[in-house]
């Protein structure tokens, strides 16, 4: 008697899309790069849906964001070792903001930070 289907332990055959399945592809792992430029034209967008940044603005924005982020951490850090906790808090953040930012900034980046603490706890 011959087998009318195929013998599912037989001898498999070599096709080139077996081959290339078997080599993993990597991934281009290039340094991570600590930015928010992603972020700006999509703020951007939201104010403003005609206008655009150029890259050098974009540089400027990312350098000034990145230099305001690591001066309120340090503050934060500063404001919750005088108090002796290891933990930076909203709290601590918030006061940080209110030291470092001049008046209205100040409290209009306290209530944006408030909101969106609101949103991620509701969230949650």
């Amino acid at each position: 008697e011959e087998p009318t289907e195929a013998d599912p332990k037989g001898p498999k055959q070599n096709s080139p899309r077996g081959q290339c399945c078997r080599r993993r592809r990597r991934r281009r792992h290039c340094c991570s790069h600590n930015s928010f430029a992603t972020y700006f034209p999509r703020v951007l967008k939201q104010v403003h849906e005609g206008l655009s940044l150029s890259k050098k603005a974009v540089s400027v924005l990312d350098s000034f964001v990145k230099d305001i982020f690591e001066r309120i951490a340090d503050e934060a850090f500063r404001l919750a070792r005088s108090t002796q906790r290891s933990t930076i808090t909203s709290r601590e953040i918030q006061t940080a903001v209110h030291l470092l930012l001049p008046r209205e900034i100040g409290k209009h980046a306290a209530s944006e930070a408030t909101k969106a603490i609101l949103r991620y706890t509701f969230c949650q």
